[in-house]
């Protein structure tokens, strides 16, 4: 059977909806591309002649719904408007002019003017060529023409478009310097927009960003205008990998894990995008960067950045010039890092957790919640010879109080990387003492009462009587603050333990099934410890009136849970408030008694 070969067609009205629908995020892009294609034509004819500036110049006319696109590039001939402009995925770069050189490649970006135009219309003169020029004339049916123009024209090239009726919006004066500005700010060539005879130069001279000569406090004004925030500090980027060159700014404040992280990133100076989160240190989200790279590789749309070995290698680097800059803050301004780390402890906490060399730098600086309140870690190592932590919140609240009636200091660490950080110091300074503590540690340390002493046994058995209804069993301990009738204790195997527990004897259908899991370890067991030395407790011992004796017990309980952030389901808000009720009804009767009497 013979083969034979056929070429492909291409529909350029599916193109065309490709690229406004799946390619290009807003129809708007077609300014950069535009700005593209004249800042690589004069690329192109200054490497013919270095000395050679070259500019781009807009004009719009408001009136005709008109806008013009002019460059004093190179140009191109007969033959290659042939070969560039009807040929879609064939790209203009010249083979003999290095390909990093140029911020396009794929041959589509003129076809973005058809998302906004129906018809495009190009006049050009190849610089050494020829001396006519030639117009060619696309269509969004797919149709083109092309005839040479009889007047002189300069070498060049014009893009002409008039807009669709939904697009007139972008055609217009400040909409399309807005758009100029957004692209093009930081392009190496001048760049004017001409309107009724006005020439409003829009680029010209280096951004102060990629000027070497910027000082700090213009660097932070350009952060002010440009984010309208007003930045903790601003630092130098520079990274060999993708040749990437810029500024990161210090965000004043804080700002949560899972928000999106704006940035500014220009490729060849030309604004690519501003989501480029697989390109910056996740730890260093609280970092606001505008850099440009010169060899990392676009996307086919050019808003974004391939996720090649290039760009992962340019992360590391970036990640080492991060941490450079926190080190040289540790150093020789140690305010500005005590002020970023009292704003982003969680991100630095989290770098920290990673890195032993930069642990030792800025430990001293980094705060933790404490049952003292918020301490830099120099505050505790200083007045404590021991540090307990807890990895919990819910252990954390319990045994905050009574802890420090012990005289132990307390973290906090069941925050983001706290837990990991604190095992990093323990092994980074070995010498420092950091142990882990659960509430059934601060339980066992409380004061013993005297084992012989048959009232408090009595009121061991009363009690727990009544709290075995709530999977709770009863102690009786001598603890700091007096004032603390009752705490509740359990760590996190015991209040699982009572939530099965509550479950299997609730009825549902894998009650019994539950039974099962439930055990049966007296540790795994909250409980409620009584302050042997509170007046109310006392009190209490030698309470015989037992309606009286457990409607305190049950508010004990509850009260208990709610002191310890505990949650309190609607069974025990029940028992709670027909307890306060019966003591009323007891105290309103005892009241009655004595005016009759």
């Amino acid at each position: 059977m013979e083969n034979n070969s056929y070429l492909f067609q291409v529909n350029l009205k599916g193109m065309i909806e490709l690229l406004s629908e799946h390619i290009y995020s807003s129809p708007n892009v077609f300014v950069r591309e535009l700005l593209q294609n004249g800042i690589d034509a004069i690329t192109a004819r200054r490497s013919i002649d270095e000395s050679f500036l070259g500019e781009i110049n807009v004009y719009v006319n408001e009136i005709q719904s008109e806008i013009i696109f002019e460059d004093t590039g190179i140009g191109l001939s007969e033959d290659e408007v042939h070969k560039f402009l009807s040929v879609i995925g064939q790209s203009s770069k010249r083979d003999d002019i290095l390909e990093k050189d140029y911020i396009g490649k794929f041959g589509i970006g003129l076809l973005s003017c058809f998302v906004v135009s129906n018809e495009i219309i190009v006049e050009t003169r190849s610089l050494y060529k020829q001396h006519k020029g030639i117009r060619w004339r696309g269509k969004s049916d797919g149709t083109y023409t092309i005839e040479k123009i009889e007047t002189e024209m300069s070498p060049g090239t014009k893009i002409i478009l008039h807009p669709k009726r939904e697009w007139k919006l972008l055609f217009e004066k400040e909409k399309l310097k807005k758009n100029i500005l957004y692209f093009g700010s930081a392009l190496p060539t001048k760049i004017s927009l001409i309107s009724d005879n006005e020439k409003d130069v829009l680029v010209e001279s280096l951004p102060v960003w990629l000027n070497p000569d910027s000082s700090k406090e213009e660097l932070l004004q350009y952060g002010k205008q440009i984010f309208n925030i007003n930045f903790l500090d601003v630092f130098r980027i520079s990274s060999e990998t993708g040749e990437i060159e810029g500024v990161g700014f210090i965000m004043p404040y804080k700002i949560q894990f899972t928000g999106s992280k704006e940035h500014k990133v220009y490729l060849k100076r030309m604004f690519l995008c501003e989501q480029m989160g697989n390109l910056f240190p996740e730890w260093a989200s609280f970092v606001k960067c505008v850099i440009n790279t010169n060899a990392l590789k676009p996307t086919a749309s050019r808003e974004s950045l391939m996720d090649n070995d290039d760009l992962k290698t340019a992360k590391k680097e970036l990640n080492a010039i991060f941490k450079e800059y926190l080190r040289f803050l540790s150093l020789s301004e140690t305010n500005i890092l005590s002020e970023i780390i009292s704003t982003h402890h969680l991100y630095i906490k989290a770098l920290a957790a990673e890195d032993s060399e930069l642990l030792k730098l800025f430990v001293d600086y980094i705060p933790f919640e404490t049952n003292k309140g918020v301490l830099n870690f120099k505050s505790l190592k200083t007045y404590n010879e021991e540090i307990f932590y807890t990895p919990s919140m819910d252990d954390f609240r319990q045994i905050r109080r009574i802890a420090g009636s012990q005289g132990k200091t307390v973290i906090n660490a069941a925050y983001s990387f706290e837990n990991d950080l604190i095992r990093k110091i323990s092994i980074v300074f070995p010498a420092f003492k950091i142990t882990k503590i659960t509430p059934q540690d601060i339980l066992s340390n409380l004061g013993e009462t005297i084992v012989n002493d048959q009232k408090f046994e009595i009121f061991e058995e009363r009690a727990n009587k009544i709290l075995k209804s709530h999977y709770c069993r009863a102690q009786i301990k001598k603890f700091e603050p007096e004032d603390t009738p009752a705490i509740y204790v359990a760590n996190d195997e015991a209040l699982n333990n009572k939530n099965i527990s509550e479950l299997a004897n609730a009825s549902n259908p894998f009650a019994s099934t539950l039974h099962g899991f439930i055990k049966k370890k007296e540790e795994l067991t909250p409980t409620l410890c009584f302050n042997k030395d509170n007046t109310l407790i006392n009190d209490m011992i030698d309470l015989e009136d037992e309606t009286m004796f457990e409607a305190v017990i049950n508010i004990l309980y509850v009260q208990s849970l709610m002191l310890g952030n505990y949650p309190v389901n609607k069974k025990e808000m029940t028992v709670f408030n027909d307890s306060i009720y019966k003591l009323l009804i007891m105290g309103m009767s005892n009241f009655s008694q004595k005016l009759d009497f």
